[in-house]
C-alpha cells in the first residue's frame, strides 16, 4: 500500500459539534446536542506526514496537533476539523481509535448537549510531561 498524503476527515453528524473557549485549555470540542454513547463521532482530520524527527521537534511546543499512526507515520492535525481542538481529561468522555491512517473519534458513553468531549492522551512527548489542567476528581496532575 503506497503513502497517503492526506487523510479527509469527517463529522458523523454535521452541526452536531463546535469549537469554543475550554476551561481546560484555549479551545474544545463541545457537542451541541445529546450524544450517544459508545459511537463513532468522526474522524480527526489532517495530512499525514513523517515522524522521524517529529518527537524532538515539538518537545517544547505548548500545544501539540498530531497523532502517531504507526511507527513511522503521524496525522498533523493543525489544519484539521474541530476535532483536532479535543482536549485532554484524565476522565476522558471520548477515544480516539486509529484505523491505517485515519484517527477516528468514538464517545465512550452519552454525552449531553454543551459538554465538552475530551480524550486522554496518554503519554506526553515533552521532557518531564505536562501540568494538566483538567480538573477531574481522579486528575492524575501531569500527562
Amino acid at each position: 500500500m503506497g503513502r497517503a498524503s492526506n487523510v479527509v476527515g469527517e463529522i458523523r453528524r454535521p452541526g452536531s459539534v463546535r469549537v469554543g473557549r475550554s476551561r481546560v485549555h484555549g479551545r474544545g470540542v463541545f457537542a451541541t446536542m445529546a450524544l450517544p454513547g459508545r459511537r463513532k463521532l468522526g474522524e480527526l482530520a489532517g495530512r499525514v506526514v513523517p515522524r522521524l524527527g517529529l518527537r524532538r521537534a515539538i518537545r517544547t511546543e505548548p500545544v501539540i496537533y498530531y497523532v502517531a499512526l504507526n511507527p513511522r507515520d503521524a496525522l498533523d492535525c493543525r489544519n484539521g476539523n474541530a476535532f483536532s481542538h479535543l482536549n485532554h481529561s484524565c476522565e476522558a468522555n471520548c477515544y480516539l481509535r486509529v484505523s491505517g491512517l485515519r484517527v477516528e473519534v468514538y464517545s465512550l458513553r452519552p454525552i449531553g448537549a454543551r459538554e465538552e468531549l475530551t480524550v486522554d492522551y496518554g503519554v506526553t512527548p515533552h521532557a518531564g510531561g505536562m501540568v494538566c489542567h483538567c480538573g477531574a476528581s481522579s486528575c492524575r496532575g501531569r500527562l
